[in-house]
């Protein structure tokens, strides 16, 4: 059984990469068919028929040729009469300046590649998108609406950004002071008291009345040495403390305080002037979405979710 994808974007540009990356991803370009008009927004005004990897693909030069390929495209998988829904939304992308891209997946184990593929290149979701359209008074596909031109196209494209600022708190070290030791030689006076003895010789005379004898009248001499005891000065160094310099580490938790400023996109219901062509207003994000398509004989898969 084959499946059909079916990829919408806001720009034919977007969908010829799709189809790029799809042929390097090993699908046939003959199993894709892409349908845009010419006021596509990167293809506005454009002539020639775009060429993507060598192949010539559908881009329909007016509003009337796109969508009655569209509508023969679904005809062959639903029969003529009894369209979903959704077709009506995807000639509305086209008329809106999107393009669509179909792509038949014979083999299943390549339906998840086409769905990443799609998403990556940049598909819209379908859904959201009408969601948006309904927003803005959208009710249906209108055939008698005539296409979007290139200034309705790029106000559709318009986009407003919403802002949030985050907080993102970091260290770094920094130099808070420190501490330099000076090893220097000092010289403190002191006084000391020591007790020094001295020895002197004494002579001392006192008279005497006797007779001499023979030994008072030998000669002879004798000698006394005097002492003095003097100051002896030594100095010996002795280490009675030692400074020792190193790092200790602390923590300590500061509360950041900041302020975050962003922005947020308001959109409002303008009612516009009976009779004036209605149009989409800016200010949608859009994710990746394709839809699948079914007919007799072919199988139906889920919407593609975003991924």
């Amino acid at each position: 059984m084959s499946q059909v994808l079916v990829g919408v974007f806001d720009s034919f540009g977007e969908a010829e990469q799709a189809i790029v990356r799809l042929e390097q991803g090993g699908i046939a370009r003959s199993d894709m068919e892409l349908h845009a008009s010419n006021l596509s927004a990167d293809t506005a005004g454009s002539t020639e028929r775009p060429v993507v990897a060598g192949s010539a693909v559908t881009n329909d030069g007016d509003g009337e040729g796109v969508v009655a390929k569209i509508e023969h495209f679904f005809g062959r998988l639903f029969g003529s009469e009894n369209h979903p829904e959704d077709v009506g939304h995807y000639k509305e992308a086209v008329r809106r300046g999107g393009a669509l891209l179909t792509v038949t997946v014979v083999d299943e184990a390549h339906v998840a590649l086409v769905r990443s593929t799609l998403h990556e290149a940049g598909a819209v979701d379908i859904d959201e998108r009408v969601a948006h359209w309904k927003s803005t008074g959208y009710a249906g596909y209108d055939a008698t609406n005539p296409l979007y031109t290139p200034e309705q196209v790029a106000a559709d494209r318009q986009a407003f950004s919403v802002v949030r600022e985050s907080l993102d708190v970091g260290k770094r070290e920094v130099e808070t002071g420190g501490v330099r030791v000076y090893s220097r030689a000092t010289e403190t006076p002191v006084s000391e008291t020591v007790n020094l003895r001295e020895e002197h010789a004494t002579i001392e005379r006192h008279p005497v009345d006797r007779v001499a004898t023979a030994a008072d009248l030998k000669g002879g001499s004798i000698e006394v040495r005097e002492t003095a005891e003097h100051a002896v000065v030594a100095k010996t160094a002795h280490v009675i403390e030692e400074v020792v310099v190193g790092r200790e580490a602390s923590e300590r938790t500061e509360t950041i305080n900041e302020t975050l400023r962003g922005t947020e996109v308001e959109v409002e219901r303008v009612e516009g002037e009976k009779g004036a062509v209605k149009g989409a207003a800016p200010g949608t994000t859009t994710v990746a979405s394709p839809r699948t398509a079914t007919s007799d004989g072919v199988e139906s898969v889920d919407p593609l979710k975003p991924l």
